[in-house]
């Protein structure tokens, strides 16, 4: 982990850029670009190539750990090789490990070990199904979880959004609350992943979240409006895009096509913050 704490590092980054991007990094392989196929090592080729061309534009990274993991030892080696580079040539952008860890503290405790100690990554996502104990060994050494809290996949509704017994609050609220309880115990350390594609529903948890971080997926190709997640965050939120700017078509074209993109978003977000809307 770096000395800096997450929430330390993604502040600097965003006053230096004014923006609050975070670039999501799946390498599909029914996705990726021809050229990148003819590599031995597509994933690393894959991030090596956002990296150089999205860096002027990121607040933060958001690698999604399940696009390695399908390929064994060679989609970690690949994935462990890129993260080293990032951390020597991007160290002001912070990494967003999305692994949706949760499970007992004993295993937790190894996952925590091999994410913030192994990767020295800055930050995790996890969920909270398990309750407390299955997340403190992330908390217990230093590190910062995002908890997933109202996704933004449509049968999220299935459990997120079932009113609790005797209670006029949905389930994903519970969670939400019960993240500001453990940030009491653990400071700095704990943020929530609300889906861009709730925009009412962001604008109270901003209000109630009491400036906890906030990661915002589902922009772009799931269907959120930019426009409206900035003014429900008041631009406090990473809001990450992966495919909608890095996998837009198979043709090595695809470049032209992702900066004219990234582009447009960025001057989106720039507008918002020196506008003054913040």
């Amino acid at each position: 982990m770096s000395n800096q704490t997450f929430v330390q590092k993604w502040n600097a980054r965003k006053r230096e850029i004014s923006s609050v991007l975070c670039v999501g990094i799946d390498p599909d392989m029914e996705k990726l670009p021809s050229n990148f196929l003819e590599s031995s090592d597509p994933l690393y080729q894959f991030g090596l190539w956002v990296g150089e061309m999205f860096h002027p534009y990121a607040t933060a990274w958001k690698p999604n750990v399940a696009f390695f993991e399908k390929f064994g030892s060679k989609g970690f080696d690949q994935m462990e090789r890129l993260f080293k580079v990032y951390q020597a040539k991007y160290p002001s952008i912070p990494i967003v490990m999305d692994a949706k860890r949760g499970d007992l503290g004993n295993t937790a405790k190894e996952y925590a070990d091999y994410y913030f100690k192994t990767l020295k990554v800055d930050a995790l996502t996890v969920h909270p199904y398990m309750g407390f104990d299955s997340l403190e060994p992330y908390l217990a050494i230093g590190g910062f979880v995002f908890v997933l809290c109202l996704t933004s996949n449509p049968s999220s509704r299935d459990l997120q959004r079932e009113f609790l017994k005797d209670d006029s609050k949905e389930l994903y609220w519970k969670v939400l609350e019960l993240v500001l309880k453990w940030n009491e115990k653990y400071p700095g350390q704990l943020g929530i992943v609300v889906g861009g594609t709730h925009p009412d529903d962001l604008e109270q948890i901003v209000n109630h979240a009491k400036g906890i971080p906030i990661l915002v997926p589902g922009y772009g190709a799931q269907g959120g409006d930019l426009n409206s997640i900035l003014l429900s965050t008041k631009g406090t939120a990473l809001v990450n895009s992966s495919r909608g700017i890095t996998l837009l078509k198979r043709d090595p074209s695809n470049a032209e096509d992702c900066l004219k993109a990234v582009n447009q978003i960025h001057k989106q977000m720039q507008s918002y913050f020196l506008e003054g809307k913040k």
